[in-house]
């Protein structure tokens, strides 16, 4: 039984990093976003930041589901295949938002290699919560 529960608990931190990734990638497009608008003097108005608050609706509410689908495939999978899949889809494009707000701030493209590190800097941790929950799977011992 307790294993279950160090299953759940290691399920839940997962979620939780995915979840987490995806409102750090749309507070990362709204941050270089309205650099761009300082920048190119573009009035901020609420219609941009409530632009922000409908993807971040938009993205949970996918994010939702496809956890809801990972529920059901519990039976098969014991890692959230879906909810992966699905945030490496929403951080990919806030990543082409960020390029594109970059790209209109008329920065070189030695800034892009700069910027991609600072993305991946914490792929290991990643790596680490996934082999945890590989070797704390009950269905695998």
């Amino acid at each position: 039984m307790d294993q279950d529960w160090g299953h759940i608990n290691a399920l839940l931190t997962v979620l939780a990093v995915l979840y987490a990734c995806v409102f750090l990638s749309v507070l990362i497009d709204l941050f270089f976003g309205i650099k761009r608008a300082k920048r190119l003097k573009i009035a901020r108005t609420s219609y941009g930041y409530r632009r922000t608050i409908t993807k971040l609706t938009s993205y949970f509410g996918l994010l939702l589901m496809l956890t809801l689908a990972d529920v059901a495939a519990s039976v098969l999978f014991s890692i959230p295949y879906f909810t992966v899949a699905g945030t490496i889809g929403t951080v990919a494009v806030e990543i082409k938002s960020v390029f594109e707000n970059i790209k209109q701030q008329q920065k070189g493209i030695e800034e892009v290699p700069k910027i991609l590190l600072k993305f991946f800097e914490n792929k290991e941790h990643i790596q680490e919560i996934i082999n945890f929950i590989n070797t704390n799977n009950p269905k695998k011992q």
